[in-house]
């Protein structure tokens, strides 16, 4: 019996480590114009899932420049399109923050970056 109870806890244990353990998501809530500032690690690239003007899902990609990668950094990227899309975007390499001056309605979505660190983003008028 004492095995089992043994047991037992130890599971309870491992099981609540592992739940505890996920990235907690971020929530922020912006007004139209607003500066939008989200700060991530050390991401190689961002994605963002928007809808466009007409309501449809994009999904989009913001590629961090490393010198290595000037032609497809610096902008964000239509997925399926290969367009550039969206808004004047920076990356600010000393506070590890991504930066959109001033956000639209459009920019409503959920952002996150390649370790899967996720923001959702609510725009109001």
């Amino acid at each position: 019996m004492l095995k089992l109870t043994s047991l037992i806890l130890v599971l309870f244990a491992f099981s609540h480590v592992v739940d505890c353990s996920s990235m907690p998501m971020r929530m922020m809530f912006l007004k139209v114009g607003d500066r939008l500032e989200i700060e991530y690690y050390d991401p190689k690239k961002l994605e963002r899932f928007v809808k466009n003007a007409k309501g449809v899902d994009q999904h989009q990609v913001y590629r961090i420049c490393n010198g290595n990668n000037k032609a497809k950094c610096g902008f964000w990227e239509n997925i399926k399109t290969k367009k550039k899309v969206g808004p004047a975007t920076n990356w600010n390499k000393k506070k590890k923050m991504m930066v959109i001056p001033k956000v639209k309605l459009l920019d409503a979505g959920t952002y996150r970056d390649n370790n899967y660190d996720t923001v959702d983003v609510y725009i109001e008028q």
